[in-house]
Formats: C-alpha cells, sequence, structure tokens
C-alpha cells in the first residue's frame, strides 16, 4: 500500500471521527435543552424519561442536578433550590464540582439571611486555595456574616467593571458595608441602585 493511499485512509478515518463527534455534541445539546424545558415546566417525569435515553447517560448525575439548579435559581423556586442542594450533598462531589456549586450555595444563602448555611459553605470552600470569585466571597463573607467593611473601597474600585448582571448583587454588598461602617445615607443610595438595577435585571422596569 503506497504512502498516499495511507494518508487518503487517515484523512477520510480523521473526517469521520469529527463528524461523529460532532453529531454527539447535537444530540447531547438536543438532549439538555429537552431537560432544561422539562424541568422549566416541573415535568418531573418527563425529566426522568429523557435522562433515561441513551445520550443522556452520558450526563453524570452531576450534571442532571446541575440542570435541576439552574432552573430552579432562575425561576427563584427557593424549594426546589433546597432540595437540589440537598441532592448534591449526597453525592459524592469531586473538587472541581465543590468550586463550582459552593460559592452559588452561599451567595443563596446570604441572600436568604441564613447566615449558619453560608458560613459552612464558606468554611467548606476556605479548603481550597483557588476558586472562582475568591475575593468577592471574601468581601460577601465580611459584610454579611463579620459584619464588617475593610473592603469597602476595592468594591467601589470594581463597581465600574462589573458586569450588568453582577451589579446588583455588588451594589447590595456596598450597601452593607457603609450600613455596617454607620454611613446610613450611602447604605441607602446603594440598596435602592441594587433594586432598580435587580429590577430591570428580571424585566420589571
Amino acid at each position: 500500500m503506497n504512502v498516499d493511499l495511507l494518508v487518503l485512509i487517515g484523512v477520510i478515518i480523521a473526517d469521520a471521527v469529527l463528524l461523529i463527534e460532532l453529531m454527539f455534541f447535537i444530540c447531547r445539546k438536543a438532549v439538555s435543552n429537552r431537560l432544561i424545558r422539562a424541568a422549566f415546566d416541573g415535568k418531573e417525569e418527563e425529566f426522568e424519561a429523557v435522562s433515561k435515553t441513551f445520550i443522556a447517560k452520558t450526563l453524570s448525575k452531576f450534571d442532571l442536578q446541575l440542570i435541576r439548579f439552574n432552573v430552579a435559581e432562575i425561576r427563584r423556586d427557593d424549594e426546589k433550590m433546597e432540595e437540589c442542594i440537598r441532592r448534591f450533598n449526597e453525592m459524592d462531589l469531586k473538587d472541581s464540582q465543590k468550586k463550582k456549586i459552593y460559592p452559588r450555595f452561599f451567595y443563596h444563602y446570604i441572600d436568604k439571611n441564613r447566615k449558619q448555611e453560608a458560613k459552612q459553605y464558606y468554611e467548606k470552600l476556605s479548603q481550597f486555595g483557588v476558586y472562582k470569585n475568591k475575593k468577592d466571597i471574601e468581601m460577601t463573607y465580611d459584610a454579611f456574616i463579620k459584619g464588617g467593611h475593610q473592603y469597602l473601597d476595592e468594591a467601589l474600585k470594581s463597581l465600574p467593571g462589573t458586569s450588568r448582571e453582577d451589579l446588583p448583587a455588588k451594589e447590595k454588598l456596598i450597601a452593607k458595608m457603609y450600613e455596617n461602617k454607620g454611613i446610613n445615607q450611602e447604605a441607602k443610595k446603594y440598596y435602592n441602585l441594587s433594586d432598580q438595577h435587580k429590577a430591570k435585571l428580571l424585566g420589571k422596569q
């Protein structure tokens, strides 16, 4: 067999592998969308049925639960979020998975003013030297759990570069720092800004 033929066969096989991978990606995306729709509509039986299909079985239990959690968070369904958190805690999670979801649990409990649970997930995160948004979590913990304001200047400086989605939370954090510092007029100002930007984000204005 000559070299040119071998090269041609190699190219054909590589193209076939790429095509299979592309088709698998498209099918997996379609299944994920079906799972999301079922979760949004509260159709648990349909969600379970789709999750048992061949393509869906390539998703881990963590991935399936994350879809449920994402939908519950978007819908602000606290009861469903609590159920998801309980199920996550029953799993044997990898460190990479813990780093992915523990910050969200922390912020959920901060938002609900449940300090004990927020502190619990802050302590769980503290075992990791590096994780996403570590500085923001440190600032939030200081303000909402410890009643501090040591990061106020830093939070104010970071405000202009804050995304539209993160702006209400950052403004609420700054308001809390001003409140802790006893500067109530500035606290009120930033609480109002946070409420306004959150309303716009939710499409209520």
